[in-house]
């Protein structure tokens, strides 16, 4: 008996310990676990912003747009409307990407502040002629009247004392690649007046920037913007643009010209030559990640400095134009800053206010024969997003 009992004892033992260590086993499984990923929030549409969106599109005659609307540093709402390609009946996507033109400007301005921000650049430093930035390897000495006074902060501004407006040379001779046509225009293109003093809006000037920051970089343009500022905010989908429907890139959407701009959708401008003026492919997504990281806000990282920021948001005595104040390359209107595009088959805007609404909208058409008319009425639309305090926007962050 006792033997039976100390085997029953034993056996007994043996099965608890066990069920304890299979326990203690499941246990550890279960607490080694990755704790489920949260449902990803589902963006709702708000039907008045839809509304007004497509409105737009349709007064302006455009094929497609694309929207994205930041809210202090998150992104809120995005959403496509209309055709990418109206042959095949594509539609937009929040992932197409658009060409935007003039947009491109404050890229090219926030580089230059990155450079000034590192220590290798001055606002102040002069552009042309021995010590200048580009130095004498554009023109022939000796230069034209003006042209050695012209500084960093004359092109940010577009103060150059000409250059720009009804005479821009970017749109000269598109056979001529940068070089040929800035040696062109140094030496054949008289300055009207004293730089610093006269506001000319100048698409030459910002493919000056360019050259002086793949100058002082060491790097080309695209390449320093790219690992410099895109890459950094998990910009993507930015590059620069190809000139023809053939060399389209991915998710890239077709353009449609209005009026007299259907024969020159394709044949316009050398994106490449003019890349710091007009040359950026990008998805309104993309342009927002860009924004937020140069806005002055503490809801996102920023790439600049505040005071950094400050010298890009600051207007000069000359810099008005178009009724606007103009920064380096940014309207700056108190707390809302912008600036906008426009090509043949393009148009596209950038916003920023201080209350923490970004805004970024892209379209494969523009209005003529007057495209600034395509700007006044979106303006409506803007205005909305940003000031209306009854908008439902969610409380999700799709960046």
């Amino acid at each position: 008996m006792a033997n039976n009992y100390l085997k029953k004892w034993v056996a007994g033992t043996l099965m608890g310990i066990t069920l304890l260590l299979a326990a203690c086993s499941k246990n550890n499984g279960k607490d080694n676990e990755p704790e489920p990923e949260p449902p990803v929030p589902v963006q709702a549409d708000i039907a008045a912003i839809d509304q007004k969106m497509e409105k737009f599109l349709n007064d302006n005659g455009f094929p497609g747009m694309s929207l994205a609307v930041s809210k202090n540093g998150k992104l809120v709402y995005q959403k496509g409307y209309g055709l990418a390609d109206v042959e095949s009946g594509q539609k937009v996507s929040i992932d197409s990407r658009f060409r935007v033109a003039s947009v491109s400007k404050l890229i090219t301005s926030v580089a230059i502040m990155k450079l000034v921000q590192d220590g290798k650049l001055s606002m102040n430093q002069k552009i042309f002629g021995t010590g200048g930035i580009l130095g004498i390897s554009y023109g022939t000495q000796p230069y034209k009247r003006y042209v050695t006074d012209i500084t960093l902060s004359d092109l940010l501004h577009h103060t150059i004392g000409g250059w720009g407006q009804d005479n821009d040379p970017a749109f000269f001779d598109k056979n001529l690649d940068a070089d040929g046509i800035i040696n062109w225009t140094v030496d054949n293109l008289a300055l009207t007046s004293s730089p610093g003093t006269a506001f000319a809006y100048s698409n030459f000037g910002y493919m000056l920037l360019s050259k002086i920051i793949a100058k002082e970089s060491g790097k080309p343009y695209a390449t320093y913007v790219k690992e410099e500022i895109m890459d950094k905010v998990g910009a993507a989908h930015t590059s620069i643009a190809g000139p023809s429907l053939a060399g389209r890139q991915e998710n890239e959407v077709k353009y449609y010209g209005q009026g007299g701009d259907n024969g020159y959708v394709y044949d316009y401008t050398n994106f490449s030559r003019a890349d710091g003026a007009m040359g950026w492919l990008s998805t309104p997504k993309d342009l927002l990640l860009f924004c937020n990281a140069v806005d002055g806000s503490a809801t996102r990282p920023d790439l600049l400095t505040p005071a950094t920021i400050t010298t890009m948001t600051t207007i000069t005595p000359s810099s008005m134009g178009f009724g606007f104040h103009f920064g380096c390359g940014w309207v700056v209107e108190g707390d809302e800053w912008f600036w906008w595009g426009s090509l043949p088959g393009t148009f596209a805007i950038l916003y920023r206010n201080g209350n923490g609404i970004c805004i970024a909208a892209t379209a494969n058409g523009r209005r003529q024969p007057t495209p600034e008319n395509g700007l006044n009425s979106f303006l409506d639309v803007l205005n909305y997003m940003a000031f209306d305090k009854n908008i439902p926007w969610q409380d999700i962050d799709q960046f």
